[in-house]
Parts: structure tokens; sequence; C-alpha cells
């Protein structure tokens, strides 16, 4: 019959293995995410070009004292009304119909743009008014106006 085993002895993987499994992994990984590492290098070149990255360091170096500093000047009645309408604000944008706001955006600056390529020295007549209201894009803008007019007299 055979003797029980007594001893069992593990197996000891090399120091050298570990690292070897280890740097190709990172080779690997590098090799996987090339594009982001050049951005991050990029980013962090752009930060330190700028001085931000030493400023940046510092600040989460010493963060309680930059918190503190930054409370202790909010903390000052000057800044409260500010603080205030700031969290008003917050609620404000929350209530805005975000789509809408692009679209009137979008017509807006088409309308600025178009302001801006007119000749400063035209005059427009009663004539010209009456005319311009036979325009498609004008008669559809300024009942949009008048629309926008009325729901905003609403009681």
């Amino acid at each position: 019959m055979a003797e029980p085993i007594s001893n069992v002895k593990k197996m000891e993987i090399p120091k050298e293995k570990i690292q070897q499994d280890n740097l190709e992994e990172v080779i690997e990984a590098v090799s996987e995410n090339k594009e982001a590492i050049l951005k991050g290098i990029d980013f962090l070149n752009t930060l330190n070009n700028n001085g931000m990255l030493d400023m940046s360091h510092a600040l989460v170096k010493h963060k309680e004292d930059a918190l503190e500093n930054v409370m202790n000047e909010l903390n000052k009645s000057q800044y409260a009304k500010v603080l205030e309408n700031i969290m008003q604000l917050v609620f404000l944008a929350g209530e805005l119909r975000v789509d809408d706001m692009k679209y009137f955006a979008g017509r807006l600056n088409d309308g600025m743009e178009a302001a801006g390529n007119q000749e400063q020295n035209d005059k427009t007549s009663y004539f010209d008014l009456m005319k311009a209201l036979k325009d498609p894009e004008i008669n559809r803008s300024i009942t949009m106006l008048l629309a926008f007019l009325k729901g905003m007299g609403k009681e």
C-alpha cells in the first residue's frame, strides 16, 4: 500500500516569470489603448504648459486648506444672493424644454446672420412692409412672433 502524503510543497513561480507576465499584460493594454494614451499625454502636456498641472497638483495635495478657503469666501454675505440665484437658476433649467429652446436658438441664429448681412443704409417704407408680408418666410416669422406674444400674455 502507498504511504500517505505528509509534506505538500507549493509550486513557486519565479519572480522573473511574474514580472514578464505583468510586462506582457501592460504592453497589450498599451497597444489596445494607444489612441487614448496619446490623447492623455497630449492633455497632460497642455496642462503642464499652461501651469494648470502644478496648480491642480497643489489643489489636490492641499485640498482641505483650499476647500476651507472656498467655504470661508462663500460664507460672506455678499455672495448669499448669488448662491440663492444659482439654485433658482438650476430649478429653472429643469423646467425648460430643451428641444424647443434648441429649435428657437437655431432660428434666432439664422435671423441674426441674415440681419448681419443686411446693408445698414437700407430704409424700409410702409409699402416695403406690406410687400414683405407676402414673403412666406417673413409671414411665417411674424405669425410665430404673434403666437409667442399671445402665449406670453396669457393669464
